[in-house]
C-alpha cells in the first residue's frame, strides 16, 4: 500500500458531506482553506496504514479561543481513536493524543508564551506529525520545524476503517493537507500546478467545461512545467498528484463515476474512481503518491476516465 492524499484546502476533497471552503490568501498559502465539524468522519483509505504521517497549515487567531483539530484513525466500533488533535481554549493552546478514544493533552502554552510550544499568533502554522504503531509505538509532533511533543505508548490500527479529518471552526481551519503512510519531508508542500495543454474524448462546452456521453471518454492535461522550473527549479521533487474536478455534475441516467487516470507517454494507470454528484454540481479528487524531479514531469498527463458503476 501507498496512501498519499492531498488537500489545499477544500472540505468537498474529504469522504464527508458538511464541510466548509473559505478562500483566503492571507490565512492559506494554498489560497483556500476548510473547516469540518463532523468528529467521526473524513477519509476511508483503501487500507489500514501501519503508520500514519501528516503535515497541515493553521492560522492561530490571537482573539479566537474556540478551535478543535483532530487527525486520527476511527476503531469500527465508531468511538476509539488513535492519533493527535490540536486545542485552542480558555486563552490556552495544547497538542494533545488520542488513544482508544481517549486524549490526553502534552505542554500548555498560554496566549502569552505560545513560543513553548514554538507557535506564532495572527500568523499561519505548519504542524508535522508522525504516529508510529506498536509496542513501541507513539505520537510526535513539530511545530514550524521543531519538535514540540511526543506521546509513547502501544498503538494499534488493526481495526480502523476511516480516518477522521476533523476541524470545528472556521478559527482553527485547515490548509496545505499531506496525508500518508509514508514519510513526509519537512518542506513538502501543496502546489496547484498551471495547466499548459488539455486533450479530451469528450465534448468541449460553453465556459471550458467538458461533457462525456459514453464510457471511457477521457480528459487529460499537461503540467506547464516551464513556469513550474522558474518557480521552483528543476530538481525540486514532486511527491504525489491529486487530479481535482471542479465543479462536476451528472446532468442525466448512465454515466456517474470518474477515474483518475495518469498517462506517462506510453501508458495510462486508473487511480481511484469517485461517484460524480446528481444535478448539484460538486468537487472530486483522487490523489497518489509520485517521485519525479519537475524537469521530468514533461511528458506526463494526468485526468479523469467516465465510467458507470
Amino acid at each position: 500500500m501507498s496512501f498519499k492524499y492531498i488537500n489545499p484546502g477544500y472540505a468537498e476533497f474529504l469522504d464527508v458531506a458538511g464541510g466548509t471552503t473559505i478562500a483566503d490568501t492571507v490565512k492559506s498559502k494554498t489560497g483556500v482553506m476548510f473547516y469540518q465539524p463532523t468528529d467521526k468522519k473524513g477519509l476511508v483509505p483503501s487500507e489500514t496504514p501501519a503508520e500514519l504521517y501528516g503535515k497541515f497549515d493553521v492560522y492561530i487567531p490571537k482573539d479566537r479561543n474556540d478551535f478543535w483539530i483532530k487527525i486520527a484513525m476511527l476503531e469500527t466500533n465508531g468511538y476509539a481513536l488513535d492519533g493527535m488533535g490540536f486545542v485552542k481554549r480558555d486563552n490556552v493552546m495544547y497538542f494533545l493524543r488520542y488513544y482508544s478514544g481517549n486524549s490526553s493533552g502534552g505542554t500548555e502554552a498560554y496566549l502569552s508564551e505560545p513560543e513553548r510550544l514554538n507557535l506564532k499568533l495572527n500568523a499561519i502554522n505548519t504542524i508535522w506529525f508522525h504516529v508510529k504503531t506498536g509496542t513501541d509505538g507513539y505520537v510526535q509532533i513539530y511545530a514550524n520545524g521543531q519538535s514540540v511533543e511526543k506521546f509513547d505508548y502501544d498503538i494499534k490500527f488493526g481495526k480502523s476503517k476511516t480516518l477522521v479529518v476533523y476541524a470545528d471552526s472556521a478559527y482553527g481551519a485547515l490548509s496545505n493537507l499531506i496525508l500518508s503512510d509514508t514519510e513526509i519531508a519537512p518542506k513538502e508542500q501543496v502546489v496547484v500546478l498551471p495547466v499548459a495543454a488539455t486533450e479530451t474524448t469528450m465534448a468541449a462546452g460553453e465556459d471550458g467545461e467538458y461533457i462525456a456521453d459514453a464510457e471511457g471518454q477521457t480528459i487529460l492535461q499537461t503540467v506547464d512545467t516551464v513556469s513550474l522550473i522558474n518557480a521552483y527549479g528543476a530538481d525540486t521533487i514532486i511527491k504525489g498528484i491529486a487530479v481535482i474536478g471542479n465543479p462536476v455534475c451528472r446532468t442525466a441516467e448512465g454515466l456517474s463515476d470518474l477515474t483518475a487516470i495518469q498517462s506517462d507517454g506510453a501508458n495510462i494507470t486508473e487511480y481511484g474512481t469517485k461517484t460524480v454528484p446528481q444535478g448539484t454540481p460538486g468537487v472530486v479528487a483522487d490523489g497518489h503518491a509520485l517521485s519525479l524531479k519537475i524537469s521530468e514531469i514533461a511528458d506526463y498527463k494526468f485526468g479523469w476516465k467516465a465510467g458507470a458503476s
